[in-house]
């Protein structure tokens, strides 16, 4: 019979392991916050709307994660609030404010540090998870094989429910294998919590159930049983009281649900397979290593033999089956597979190591080195990639120090790559959102804090954005339409960073190349994710991120000198994209508001010009049109959107006075 006590030497050995496994964990929360994961903004901005006191996410974009790591994280932000005010005095509304426009570096440190902690606590999970099946030393060895695993390295540094998903679903497999040991009512009351808890962390987590009915069917309890279903019953309510909202606003919960199972189906738009397939040949095979993949499947073999290890791999299978039953193959959806099998793989090693005898058990602890050692290769790799700079941070610290504030950017490639500068663009997003959330008087009446507690660093405009994305591969006659003063591309073997070899001719002919940013070496990535961060082959790599070109088509002139200007400029930018629709009072809204800020700003006069043209209110278009052009004279396309609209009104004359005007300037 197994020894599946605790030892004393298991806690110092358990206690060594993970340390090594947080400081390989490390390099994600030390990294600089300005280079992110693309769905990371959901983790700092969408919390801090429960300051609201509406505690209901399906109001903001979060629908496709459930609420537990929102609310979780929530708190954490609500503690730090706590923390500060000594210090600032701030309200729990300007704190908010703050962090929403100015400080969202903080909160994500917060949040990647909070992923770190679930991770190292996973590395614990699976340490007691096979001790429980199989004895200390498939919990030594199991517990090491995850704090080397690459992919879970690579993903406990980010602000992201995938990684606490895996550790609630760890915790329900091993609340699962207690049944067989325990029939209490309390102990199918603690299986239910945890299945629970992992669904509220991700909706997948929910099939850590089956290790709960596998579980009590292998301890040959009835169907009928009604323990069974009161541990259903439990996991349901804790669904429920840690997403509230999925039951008080269900036709919203299941209108989201339904649309993320279909995702799941039909894919991120690029076709790698169905994932039975691919997280096997990509996902696991990079997640634990070519060795260590091998060991966890033979492991399904010798956990099957046992009724704890029967559990185990339906656990495994279950997972396998739904998550891998679709095109949408992220590698971190693969993660729940790669901690148990991280357990299989133990039991294997520890199932050779009994095998032998004498001198030959050497060689079972070789085959167990051997498995380590491509993974930590690998951990080690990410871990120094972590920490060395990126190519958009190079770039962004040549362009705050040679470029004005204000230059226009033609910024082509693909969103998930553009360089994080602080544009007016992202400012509009989130003025826009916050208003949506909070209030538009909330927004006016704390615009006074906003300004005060800003920054005083430059602002740019980067010209492609959700509007225009059909130019982001490349176009000089974008470039020309949207009056960009340099272009900024990027390329990457990802397909978030991929330009038109056409426009790269061009662009060489008419533009000066006045900087470059690279990453020499390959390797290898999750095609669909916009991660920079490769999951194999990094030998040659020496930093993360696309190779960046900046070229200049002409000179530019500061065009903001405060931030009061670049607030006034995000609202002008919302008003310009309320141009195209029948929202036009809005629109207009939007200019008043930009003019309370900077009343001599010439383009919001010829934007409410446009607005009150479209309006069919052609003289109150002309009066604007004046505006800007007392303000602007040296303008052509004022001129010319003026003699329009006095050719409109029958003024022939003067129509044709500032026409000439206009060509006169051109």
């Amino acid at each position: 019979m197994r020894d599946n006590r605790l030892r004393s030497p298991f806690p110092w050995l358990l206690t060594a392991i993970l340390v090594v496994a947080a400081l390989l964990r490390i390099g994600g929360p030390l990294s600089d916050a300005r280079v992110q994961h693309p769905d990371e903004f959901h983790f700092v901005y969408w919390p801090l709307y429960f300051t609201t006191g509406d505690l209901d996410p399906q109001h903001t974009l979060t629908a496709f994660y459930p609420a537990l790591h929102y609310y979780l994280l929530g708190l954490l932000y609500f503690v730090y609030f706590l923390l500060q005010l000594p210090a600032n005095g701030w309200s729990l509304e300007q704190f908010a404010m703050y962090h929403f426009f100015w400080d969202t570096d903080s909160l994500l440190h917060i949040a990647r540090w909070t992923g770190v902690v679930f991770a190292v606590g996973t590395v614990a999970w699976v340490a007691f998870l096979a001790r429980r099946v199989a004895g200390s030393l498939a919990g030594y060895i199991a517990a090491l094989l995850l704090a080397f695993a690459p992919l879970h390295i690579r993903q406990s540094g980010l602000a992201a429910v995938d990684i606490p998903m895996a550790f609630w679903y760890v915790a329900a497999v091993w609340a699962a294998l207690r049944l067989l040991e325990k029939s209490s009512w309390k102990a199918y009351a603690v299986a239910g919590v945890f299945v629970g808890l992992a669904a509220a962390s991700k909706y997948p987590g929910a099939l850590s159930g089956a290790a709960v009915v596998a579980a009590h069917w292998t301890a040959k309890r009835s169907w009928k049983d009604r323990r069974l279903w009161w541990a259903g019953a439990i996991s349901v309510a804790a669904f429920f009281v840690a997403t509230p909202y999925t039951l008080l606003d269900w036709q919203t919960f299941v209108g989201h649900f339904s649309r993320e199972a279909a995702h799941l189906q039909e894919g991120h738009g690029q076709s790698l397979g169905i994932g039975w397939w691919y997280h096997i040949k990509v996902s696991l095979r990079y997640g634990l290593g070519w060795l260590g993949l091998g060991l966890g499947l033979a492991g399904v073999w010798v956990a099957w033999r046992s009724p704890a290890g029967r559990v185990l791999v339906v656990a495994l299978v279950a997972y396998y089956l739904v998550m891998g039953s679709g095109e949408l193959v992220f590698v971190r959806y693969a993660l729940p597979l790669l901690v148990l099998l991280a357990v299989l793989a133990a039991l294997a090693l520890t199932a050779i190591v009994e095998a032998q005898r004498g001198a030959r058990v050497r060689w079972a602890y070789a085959l167990a080195f051997c498995a380590l050692a491509e993974p930590l290769y690998a951990a080690l790799s990410i871990t120094r990639l972590q920490t060395a700079s990126d190519t958009r941070l190079q770039a962004v610290e040549w362009i705050e120090q040679h470029l004005p504030s204000g230059a226009i950017w033609c910024n082509f490639g693909g969103w998930a790559g553009d360089v994080p500068v602080d544009t007016v663009e992202e400012l509009w997003w989130k003025i826009n959102h916050y208003e949506r959330l909070w209030g538009r008087d909330a927004m006016d009446r704390m615009r006074p804090f906003l300004l005060e507690s800003g920054p005083s660093h430059s602002f740019f405009s980067y010209a492609i954005h959700p509007g225009n994305r059909h130019y982001e591969q490349g176009s000089m006659a974008a470039a020309r339409e949207l009056d960009c003063s340099y272009v900024i591309v990027h390329e990457h073997a990802l397909a978030y960073s991929t330009l038109d070899s056409t426009f790269l001719h061009v662009l060489a002919e008419r533009g000066e190349r006045v900087a470059r940013f690279s990453q020499p070496g390959h390797a290898v990535y999750d095609p669909i994710d916009g991660h920079y961060m490769p999951i194999g082959k990094f030998a040659a790599l020496q930093r993360t991120g696309p190779a960046i070109e900046v070229w200049r088509l002409r000179a530019a002139e500061k065009r903001w000198n405060s931030l009061r200007e670049v607030l006034a400029r995000a609202y002008l930018r919302g008003a310009a994209t309320q141009l195209g629709t029948a929202r036009l009072e809005d629109a207009l809204a939007l200019v008043q508001r930009s003019l309370v800020l900077n009343e001599r700003d010439v383009d919001a006069y010829w934007v409410a010009a446009q607005i009150f043209a479209r309006a069919g209110r052609t003289a109150d278009a002309l009066n604007f049109y004046e505006r800007a052009l007392a303000l602007g004279p040296e303008r052509a396309d004022l001129w010319r959107d003026a003699a329009s609209a006095y050719q409109s009104l029958g003024e022939k004359e003067r129509a044709q006075h500032y026409m000439d005007k206009a060509r006169a300037l051109e």
